[in-house]
This record gives C-alpha cells, structure tokens and sequence, in this order.
C-alpha cells in the first residue's frame, strides 16, 4: 500500500498530495456504471479511490475523483482565468474565457448546440482538457455535477439511493448509532455519555430529524409516489434512474450545482418543481439547458456561449437577457461604425492635406489619433459572440404520401405491456389513427405513454388484440434517445443518407447534397455533417437523427418527447413544420411534456392516458390539460375517477366538428392578424391626434369642428373594434393552445 501511494505521490505531486483508500469492487459494484452527483463520489468501481489536498495546507478538500482542481479562487466558488479549450482536431472552441462565480450565484449557461456550454462544464470538473488557463474551485466548496447522459445503476431502493450523498447526516447519524452500540453493550462512561450527546447535537444541527422528509419532498417532487420509495433503483427505466440521480444530488445540497438539460427526463409538473427549488436554492448554480421556462425561473444571470467565447449578462433573467442582448449588439454597431466614420474624416483630412508643409504637424497629428484609435481597438469589429443575432433552424418536411382509405393504423383490443414483467399497462385498447389526425397523448408520470407509442410504432409486440396497417402507411419516428442510438464511428452524413436512401421506403435519388441541404438548415453546417458521431455534441447528434427523420416522406409520423436534447431554435423549428404539415393526408401521435412545442403543433385529438385506459377527444389542447394531466394529486380531476372505465371515443357533432375547425383556422391565422390589427390601432391613433391638434387649431369655425369631430368618432369606433376583435382572437387563441 506504501508503494502505491509513493507511486502515486510521484505521478500527481504537481497537482496536490494524493491519498488513496483502498476499497473492494463488490462495495462499490452498484457504482460501477456512469453514476451523477456530488463529486466526492467515485464515478467507477475501482479498487482506488482518490482524495486530492493542496500542497499549502494540511486540510483535506472534497474527494475530486473528476478532477477538479482547488485554488485560490479570489472569494468565489468558481474561477475561470485566461481559459483556452480545442477539439482533438485542434480547433478552437472557447479561447479566453474569464468567469467567476460568486457563493448564492445562479447562471444559466445558454448558447446553440454544439457551441460548447457541456465542454465548458467538463473543464470545471476535469473530464475536458484545457489547453491554457485554469479552472479553478474555491478550497472548501463541495462540488455536485449531473451529467446528459448520467444513469443511477445502483442497487439500493430509491429512499437510500436518494439520500446516499447527505454526507454531514450520514455522517453524524454513523457516528451517534456507534455510540449507542457502545453504551448498549455496558459502556456507560461519561466520557462516552458525553460524545453520545454531541453526536445527537451534531445530528440535530445538520437537520438529521427531518432527513426522510427531506428525502420524500425531493421524490415527490421529481414524480415519485410515495410506495416507490422502497422500490430497488434497478426497477426503473432510464429515465427514471435520471431523476433518482438528480434527487441525489439535490439533496447532497453542493455548494456549487453543475447542471447539463437537468430538465430532459422531466415532465411538466417536474420541470415546473425544478424551477422552483433552483430558484430557493442556498448554493452557486451553472446551469446549462435548452428548457427556457426553467432558465426564466431558476437563474438570476444569463452567461452565453457563442463565438469561441462567453458573454455574461449579469442580473438578468432569460427575457432581460434577449432584450440586453439585443441593445448590446446595436450598442457595440454604432459604436464602430461612429468610431470608423471618424477615422475616416480623419484620414480624408491626412490625403487632403498631408502633403502641405504649412499643415504637415496637423496631419501627422491626425495620424496618430487614428494609430491610438486602433491600438485601443476601437476600429476592431465587436465579437461575433456580441453582434451575431440568434440563427433560427429550420425544417422541412416532405409531403406525406397518400394513402388508401381513412385509416392508417389501428390497435383493436390490444393488451400493450411486457409480458415478462407481470401484467399488461394496457388491456383492450381500441385506437383508430385516421388520416390528417394529429393527436397528442398526455398522462401523469409512469402511465405508460411511451409503452403504448412502441406498441403503435410496432417494436413492442401485442400480448393480445390485433395492429393493423393501411397497405401505404409510411411510418417515420422520432424518440428521445434516437440520437444515442447511433454508430458513433459513422460519418454523421453516411448515417443520414443510408437511412434516407435505404429501406423499404428508402429514396436512391436523393444526393449528398439533399441531406446536406437539411443538416445545414439545423445547424449542422460546414465540415460537421463530415465528422463522426461520436465527435459531436449531445445536441448535434439530435439534430442528425432530425436530419434522418426530415428526409424520409412519411404519412405517420410518431414523436416520443421529441424537444429532448434539441435546443430552443431546433424545438421552435420542429413545432412549425409540424404546425402546417400533413394536410388532410399525414397523422402525427405525440408523447411530450414541452408546452411550448406542444402549443405550436394544434393538435386536432388529445388522448388521455391513466389507469390501463385511452380517451381520445377530438379537440385541441386546453389550459386545463396541463394541470389536470400532470400533476397526480388528490386535487386533479384524473384522481376523482380514472379513465378506465371511460368511453375510448368522444365524437363531436357536426355542428362542433364545423366549429372547431373555424376556430382552428381562427388561431392559425391569428397571430398575424393580430400583428395588423396593432398596425392599423397605430395609424387610427395617429389620425386621431391630427384631428385634435386641427381642432385646436380651427378655433371657433364650427363647421370644421363639427366635420372634424364626426372624423374623430369614426377613427375611435374603428380602434375599439379593432381592440374587440384582438381581445376575442386571443381568447381563441387561449382556447385552442396557440401560443
């Protein structure tokens, strides 16, 4: 063991002293696998585990088995000084970055896929390289890290897997048990009569009496019931063992919280909780995400990563942010373009008047304001990272192909489950997809949404009951973790064109430059759609699995929380082809908890799903959906009756089906009318200051007051119907979901 850590010693000197505990694989096997939280934690299942201390001090710091590195941080809880990071190609992705983060801080750390924001939260934890610089973290702060693709593993029920990393209760709680061990077995000395009532102050202090309260707040909070409590970890899905993670880590309570799309494996009502225990939380917090409700409710400033480098918008929300980067942009242009106009009038007067002896000491005067003006970096352009304005993806979806008669798939008493896991999710399911049907399921958490999705797509066979195809269905399908499912060694435009090429719908004429057309328009422009998989971003893969999806025609298409790992501009894109694909022949079925996606498709069906049961109603999504499917209280109207029971079909009449398609047009139109309306309010209001001021003018002439008032009234009559008409279409707008 002494030679080990002589080894060791040598190896690491430079970094710190290194003290190393020897701990047996079947110990620490349920952390054999990528498992999140407080770093203190060893990541693998090692037989060392690695603690580092400063050479300067003999005070111990939190385990760092990721790598982050103490220092003199300057008061902070983060320090990032002259930080310069590259890809394994060499070229540069954040060059001088300079970043502090104060103890209570809250940042949001936005920016477009690929830019950098995950790279940047590897070099705080070590798992990235830096090429210069340093990232440095304050010597006592505790440090916590989520990671995208962090995955529990363990083999402890949720209740211990969640409370696993409250170190100081833990802590105190082994140490007041071995007392009373102690006393129990006739040691009743004062000395340890004593030791027992500090640890019980101890333990009281660190809030150990209300620790499984705690424990069941955050569970409960992240959509847990209470019976799951005591339910292994292995039990559930990934997703599921997301949230467990993230519990852990929450209630581990960092003194700095490293967070990567915390929010992806989330439904709304999770999402919504998040927000607002990050928005209480007592620690600094480096949040990176995509989900702009959560950014607008959990950061207190906004730090962009764009353009090799990061802007930072102090005090400020996500909307304060847009707005203060917009002014920035317009600020930093005038400015330049003051400053070259300036230079220019100076540089005229040097051409014109240079070579005049009687003016030779102005000019070279002028000269030298302009090499001042350029050392200063007035005559700089401002960074791209400032000036660039936010580019919007796009996406085009090929029109769907027709096919024969209405339906396009159906499930006829289908019992939808996994029959080796006891009984069926579903029993007796009838679900007709009909042609133009866009159709959205909802549900509170664990219904088994997604199941009855892969039974739809047809991956999931039936364990009785009948799936049934229209001979031209064109099947496309999108899922959260399509993008994690791809060759990681392919070349991201082979994997998109064999998918679009090959198959039983696969189209051979369309070109290289067809699938990079589409990349381009998502982002994934210039030599990216030539790399590997495995050397993009998260979100980069997204958007090549969207690239697949969008280049295949399909009739049906099938979306399983499509907005995870896709940034704000992609989600916005997917939504509005959505939004006006497919006519009267293309269907969409959707699982997702994104609202705003879910508000810009217009669903024309919503399925309820709970209990075993599908209700499907032909309407479009209401305020209420989002309290009622969600949220699996006493108080929600799922819990007053399941839907078991229900009729699976509420038909509309005539008269409602005729009503509601007015309606639809109505909100799809409505946004630009409502941007006229605002115009034409503008000019009327307008004519009617004109008339005032003539009014004024005529005095006591009657006959043009009276023709001017009677022009005025009219101008005003228009205004309030024009204000009539806003206010009814954002009451249908409101009533249809439009955003």
């Amino acid at each position: 063991m002494a030679n080990v850590s002589s080894l060791l010693f040598v190896l690491f000197g430079f970094s710190g002293l290194i003290h190393v505990t020897v701990a047996f694989a079947s110990i620490l096997q349920p952390y054999a696998t990528n498992h999140p939280g407080c770093l203190s934690r060893s990541d693998h299942a090692p037989v060392l585990r690695l603690k580092r201390t400063s050479l300067a001090s003999s005070t111990s710091t939190a385990p760092t088995s990721l790598g982050v590195i103490k220092g003199d941080t300057k008061g902070a809880n983060l320090l990032l000084k002259d930080l310069h990071i590259s890809t394994g190609g060499g070229d540069q992705i954040l060059k001088s970055i300079n970043f502090r983060v104060d103890p209570k801080e809250r940042w949001g750390i936005v920016g477009p896929n690929g830019c950098g924001k995950s790279t940047l939260l590897g070099a705080i934890t070590g798992s990235v390289r830096i090429d210069e610089g340093e990232a440095l973290v304050a010597s006592k702060v505790k440090v916590g890290y989520l990671k995208q693709t962090a995955v529990s593993g363990s083999t402890k029920t949720v209740r211990e897997e969640a409370a696993s990393e409250m170190e100081e209760i833990n802590n105190a709680k082994e140490r007041m048990d071995k007392l009373e061990e102690l006393i129990a077995g006739g040691d009743s000395s004062e000395k340890t009569l004593n030791d027992l009532a500090k640890a019980s102050q101890r333990f009281d202090d660190v809030g150990g009496w209300t620790q499984d309260q705690d424990v069941d707040q955050v569970l409960k909070g992240l959509g847990f019931q209470p019976f799951d409590s005591d339910r292994l970890c292995s039990d559930f899905s990934g997703g599921w063992q997301m949230r467990i993670a993230l519990a852990r880590l929450l209630l581990s309570q960092p003194d700095l919280l490293l967070l990567d799309e915390p929010s992806n494996h989330l439904d709304s009502s999770a999402r919504d909780w998040l927000a607002t225990y990050l928005s209480n939380y007592q620690g600094s917090i480096l949040l990176v995400s995509h989900d702009v409700a959560l950014l607008t409710k959990s950061v207190n400033s906004i730090a962009e990563v764009g353009g090799n480098t990061l802007i930072q918008y102090v005090s400020c929300n996500y909307d304060k942010y847009l707005s203060e980067k917009d002014f920035r942009a317009k600020s930093a242009m005038a400015e330049y373009e003051r400053n070259m106009k300036e230079a220019e009038r100076l540089q005229d007067w040097v051409d014109k008047y240079g070579a005049s002896a009687t003016k030779a000491s102005s000019a070279q005067s002028r000269v030298k304001m302009i090499e001042k003006m350029r050392k200063e970096g007035k005559l700089d352009p401002p960074p791209m990272g400032v000036i660039e304005k936010i580019w919007k993806p796009s996406l085009v979806l090929p029109d769907p192909p027709k096919a024969i008669g209405e339906k396009l798939l159906v499930l006829k008493g289908a019992d939808v489950g996994y029959g080796e896991r006891g009984a069926p999710i579903f029993e007796g399911v009838d679900l007709v997809v009909n042609r133009g049907m866009k159709l959205i399921l909802r549900g509170p958490n664990g219904s088994g949404k997604s199941t009855l999705l892969a039974a739809l797509r047809g991956k999931l066979p039936l364990l009785a009951g009948k799936r049934m195809e229209n001979e031209k269905l064109r099947l496309g399908v999108f899922t959260q973790d399509l993008a994690q499912e791809l060759d990681a060694s392919a070349r991201a435009m082979d994997l998109v064109t064999d998918y679009a090429r090959g198959g039983k719908n696969g189209d051979i004429t369309i070109s290289n430059q067809d699938a990079r057309g589409v990349m381009g328009r998502l982002g994934l422009g210039d030599e990216k759609p030539l790399r590997k998989v495995g050397e993009l971003s998260g979100g980069e893969k997204a958007r090549v699995a969207l690239s697949m999806f969008a280049l295949k025609a399909s009739n049906l298409l099938l979306l399983d929380e499509p907005s995870n790992h896709l940034d704000v501009g992609c989600i916005e894109a997917l939504g509005d082809s959505l939004s006006s694909w497919g006519g009267k022949d293309g269907s969409i079925v959707v699982v997702s908890h994104d609202r705003a996606f879910c508000q810009s498709v217009g669903f024309t069906h919503v399925g309820t799903v709970k209990d075993g049961g599908l209700v499907i109603e032909e309407r479009g999504l209401e305020e209420r959906d989002w309290d009622r499917y969600d949220i699996a209280s006493t108080t929600s109207e799922f819990a007053e009756g399941g839907c078991g029971d229900a009729s699976p079909m509420v038909e509309l009449t005539a008269e409602e089906k005729a009503e509601l398609d007015r309606k639809r047009k109505l909100a799809f139109n409505a946004p630009k009318r409502i941007e006229k309306i605002e115009s034409l309010i503008e000019k009327a209001e307008m004519n009617i200051a004109e008339y005032d001021e003539k009014m004024f003018e005529f005095g006591s002439d009657v006959e043009k007051l009276m023709e001017m008032t009677e022009k005025k009234t009219k101008k005003e009559e228009e205004v309030a119907n024009l204000m009539e008409e806003w206010e009814s279409l954002e009451e249908i707008m409101a009533e249809m979901g439009t955003p």
